[in-house]
């Protein structure tokens, strides 16, 4: 893990919080999870309505309703 942020121990230790580690270890574990989904071919990522619709091709068009 500490080659992954290439960084040493006593780095951690003297300069980071729990709270700043944890946060660490949990992105970390997120990004290899992405990783492991790229090379299997399976990518999950959130993406808005309207980037939905742009990536399928279909057209969408807007109402608004007036107060």
């Amino acid at each position: 893990m500490l080659a992954e942020w290439h960084i040493p121990p006593e780095y951690i230790i003297e300069n980071w919080t729990q709270e700043k580690f944890e946060l660490m270890v949990e992105k970390l574990s997120e990004r290899k999870k992405r990783e492991i989904a790229a090379q299997t071919g399976r990518v999950n990522r959130v993406v808005s309505d309207e980037q939905l619709f742009r990536m399928t091709g279909i057209k969408v068009q807007k109402v608004k309703h007036g107060n």
